[in-house]
């Protein structure tokens, strides 16, 4: 048998982890959608843990049992039969019903339990979240968390994640988004660095200084008042994390263009100045915080026990870091 790179299927549905009270490789059902939905056996092997020809022997053998083909393979492409297709549609049915009756099980006696995988930016991680992670624990003990510190965009299907924590402007509509909190933008250096290179007044000035920026090349656009400034910088040092920028603009190294939650402490201390206060950037890499999930995994309890937890700490914390922003405009 070829390899399959593709499913070909009418309305694969988002990914829902397989309940953990009924393990993917004890049910034929719940391991069939979990191969569609993984597009390839080499990536649902990867998923499930397994060698890749354990999975394409127990397609085998469940066509063997049904006695018709399920799932076309070619060296390019794997695609739904029509009967495999109706039969996912069922297998979608059974995981439904089996996500419910662990869900009834979890929440009986209200009572948070299970596995919880969290995807968040390493700088927000770092600086702000690891005590409400550890809150959460305490407050949810049968909760085992799993914490990624990722910047970017990502796969929730892909990574397993249950809920990622973001900054951005416009949130997937497939995935169910929670608003969390909102931050500022703001250009930083160190006095020391302005007192040796000169404070920029203009955005063009930021081209003769040396840019610390997320990508070795970044367009900006800026506004003041009605006149709008675009402007090409090439990085001197590129990282995807705003801590590790906010650092180096610390050091001294240059100027960078950093998220309000990561400056404010070195702002408060006089480490960090803001430059080029008059213009807002537009549009902004991310304002809002949102906490996304995936819509077939949002009602399980642990899942809304740690939404509801972000909303009632984070929001809190992100109110009194704008009010800190605006009393020093």
């Amino acid at each position: 048998m070829g390899h399959a790179d593709a499913v070909s299927e009418p309305r694969r549905r988002p990914y829902a982890r397989p309940p953990e009270v009924l393990p993917v490789e004890q049910s034929p059902y719940l391991f069939f959608a979990e191969v569609v939905e993984a597009g390839s056996f080499a990536t649902a092997a990867r998923r499930l843990g397994m060698d890749r020809s354990n999975v394409s022997r127990r397609i085998k053998e469940l066509e063997h049992t049904a006695g018709v083909q399920l799932l076309r393979r070619t060296t390019r492409k794997m695609m739904l039969t029509d009967l495999g297709a109706a039969f996912y549609e069922q297998c979608l049915a059974v995981r439904s019903e089996v996500e419910q009756a662990k869900n009834l099980l979890l929440s009986h006696g209200d009572v948070v339990r299970g596995a919880l995988h969290v995807s968040c930016p390493p700088a927000i991680g770092r600086q702000y979240l690891v005590s409400l992670f550890q809150a959460f624990c305490r407050r949810y003990p049968a909760v085992s968390l799993q914490i990624t510190l990722k910047s970017g965009a990502l796969d929730l299907i892909e990574e397993r994640i249950d809920v990622a924590i973001r900054f951005t402007n416009e949130p997937s509509p497939q995935h169910v988004a929670r608003v969390l909190g909102h931050t500022q933008w703001i250009f930083c250096a160190s006095p020391a660095y302005l007192a040796e290179h000169g404070t920029p007044q203009l955005p063009e000035d930021l081209a003769q200084l040396s840019w610390l920026g997320m990508r070795a090349r970044m367009e900006l656009q800026l506004r003041k008042e009605s006149a709008l400034h675009r402007v090409v910088l090439r990085s001197r040092v590129a990282c995807p994390d705003y801590a590790l920028l906010g650092q180096m603009a610390h050091d001294g190294l240059g100027v960078c263009l950093l998220p309000v939650y990561v400056a404010s402490r070195d702002l408060s201390q006089g480490e960090l100045v803001q430059v080029l206060a008059d213009y807002q950037i537009e549009p902004t890499p991310g304002s809002t915080l949102y906490a996304i999930t995936l819509p077939g995994i949002h009602s399980s309890p642990q899942v809304k026990a740690f939404v509801q937890f972000l909303a009632e700490t984070v929001q809190a914390e992100f109110t009194s870091l704008s009010a800190f922003v605006e009393n020093r405009l």
